[in-house]
């Protein structure tokens, strides 16, 4: 059974996983939304496996994790990056991204690109020509995105609808992705997170390009929220040396949906470094 650790940070608690030697080479796992860490409870001990350390937070009002003392937008959360990555004293990473961590993540990799050993790019996205999914627009919309969050907020019917979505997914893992609707407080942080975001944030970053290391870019095939076509418009625009899978029958939370289809391939990326 996977444990979380405790940091305090900026005083807040923070939760994260962290498994192998302390020693061993980095690999960092950024979680989306409405995700926690556990989404990459399936992956961690392979990649630990073979020999690196692996860690992976609850972002700021994801999981275990407290939400930020101040707003939790797209500019606190990059920011995040690197004061986790300065409280456990890490430096060069591979890192692992996926929804909403990949906007995060991506963004620090931008200015960061020296510390990136490599990239597993998953369902996610940090270029212009992006329309927002359908729940994406309710949760940016003032009034009707606080309704919406509060409807999600019935647990019995969130997780039907996640399991309607997800049919393989353990109970225990979406017990700890709801908890960022437990409470108003928490659930204000998608909408803060969501509504930060504009092209003016996105445009200046497009450096991806000087990324040299090595690339994977994984998608769900039948992703309902970024289409795969984003994969191949990753990779012809920022990333050409990147290597595209595109995972037949499978959607947008790819870990946790369809992890033997994922394993080999992250597997595969590590073997190749």
């Amino acid at each position: 059974m996977i444990t979380k650790k405790i940091l305090k940070l900026n005083g807040q608690k923070i939760f994260y996983l962290d498994e192998g030697p302390e020693d061993a080479p980095l690999v960092l796992l950024i979680h989306g939304v409405p995700e926690s860490s556990m989404l990459w409870k399936h992956v961690i001990p392979e990649i630990s496996a073979l020999g690196f350390r692996v860690i992976a937070p609850d972002l700021p009002g994801f999981g275990d994790s407290d939400r930020f003392t101040d707003e939790s937008n797209w500019r606190n959360y990059v920011a995040f990056i690197n004061h986790f990555m300065n409280a456990l004293g890490l430096d060069k990473i591979h890192l692992v991204v996926h929804d909403w961590g990949g906007m995060i993540g991506l963004r620090w990799a931008c200015v960061h690109h020296e510390q990136v050993e490599s990239l597993i790019i998953s369902d996610t996205l940090l270029m212009p020509g992006y329309s927002w999914h359908p729940l994406a627009k309710k949760w940016r919309t003032p009034g009707l995105g606080e309704k919406v969050v509060e409807a999600m907020a019935n647990k019995e019917a969130w997780m039907a609808g996640m399991k309607q979505e997800i049919p393989s997914v353990e109970e225990h893992i979406l017990e700890d992705f709801f908890k960022v609707f437990e409470m108003a407080d928490k659930r204000n942080v998608i909408l803060d997170l969501y509504r930060s975001s504009n092209s003016q944030l996105v445009e200046p970053y497009q450096k991806l390009c000087e990324i040299k290391s090595p690339v994977t870019i994984l998608w769900g095939e039948n992703d309902p929220y970024i289409s795969k076509d984003f994969a191949y418009k990753m990779q012809d625009l920022q990333f050409p040396h990147a290597t595209v899978h595109i995972l037949p029958n499978t959607g947008h939370f790819i870990y946790v949906e369809a992890p033997e289809k994922v394993i080999p391939l992250v597997k595969g990326h590590f073997e190749l470094l």
